[in-house]
């Protein structure tokens, strides 16, 4: 009687002892299968957050290896630590990767032997290159700057105003210089008609009287080589409708008269000169 008495307090112990490791055993079986999940998946390649952070630290020494192999000649081998960036475009890395494949080539290019027939094409090669950076936008001022250098000296000269152009457009500041420099690249490259363009542009936007008339001459006749003398009158009428103190300049209204004339409207052309003879004539006073 005391035996089977003694028993059933340790069978209620046993039991509830059970009870509370059936939770604890299936945490801990869940918590295994998710170890071998999660081993697996690491095994992979997933590395979920510490992948992203290995990946970056990775990407930033491969680049710090291949400036120093840059500063050392070693062009292939810079280009090769680079090659697994680049096969990302949505890494944290992959720009300035981009940015040092571009002067991994450049300076590649500039150490062949000048007027060599290699020399040439690695130039002419570089220029695809180039126009791709572009293509990748959002570059600060200097960096736009920097790439209408290059691309001025490779002869890629739409390509340097275009970046002229751009850092035109974030720089407010400096805005004629880069576009005055936009317009010698259209002027380098064989095409004065978009230099004569963006000289309008500039003596519509100029506060200075003197610049203005500085730059409306210089657009008439860039346009005038570029188009002729009629696109080049219409648009010497079309900027002067925005710049009505330049009706009265003598340089403009002879200007104006030539290109009439030169375009085949001597009726304009009269008209013109009718008013800067009126303009000049002496006011008599009454008696």
């Amino acid at each position: 009687m005391h035996a089977s008495m003694s028993t059933a307090p340790e069978r209620d112990r046993l039991a509830n002892q059970a009870r509370l490791l059936r939770p604890a055993s299936v945490l801990l079986f869940v918590a295994i299968v998710l170890a071998v999940i999660f081993g697996v998946a690491w095994q992979y390649g997933w590395h979920g957050r510490l992948f992203f952070q290995e990946s970056a630290a990775d990407a930033r020494a491969q680049l710090e290896s291949a400036e120093l192999m840059l500063r050392s000649g070693q062009y292939p081998a810079a280009q090769r630590q680079i090659a697994p960036i680049l096969r990302d475009p949505r890494g944290p890395m992959y720009r300035q990767a981009r940015l040092l494949q571009w002067r991994i080539a450049k300076t590649q290019a500039l150490a062949i032997p000048a007027d060599s027939p290699a020399r040439q094409a690695a130039m002419l090669a570089l220029r695809p290159q180039l126009a791709g950076l572009f293509a990748l936008g959002d570059w600060s001022v200097d960096q736009w700057q920097g790439f209408a250098q290059d691309a001025f000296a490779l002869g890629a000269y739409e390509l340097s105003a275009q970046a002229w152009s751009e850092a035109a457009k974030l720089d407010p500041q400096q805005r004629t210089a880069n576009m005055l420099a936009a317009v010698r690249a259209w002027a380098a490259g064989n095409q004065p008609a978009k230099a004569g363009d963006l000289l309008l542009q500039l003596a519509e936007q100029s506060q200075n009287g003197a610049q203005q008339k500085a730059f409306f001459l210089r657009g008439l006749a860039w346009l005038e080589g570029g188009k002729g003398a009629e696109s080049a009158l219409q648009a010497g009428q079309a900027t002067l409708q925005k710049l009505p103190a330049l009706w009265h300049d003598h340089d403009v209204v002879l200007s104006m008269a030539r290109l009439a004339l030169s375009a085949g409207r001597p009726e304009l052309a009269a008209q013109w000169l009718h008013r800067e003879l009126l303009r000049a004539a002496p006011v008599k006073k009454m008696p």
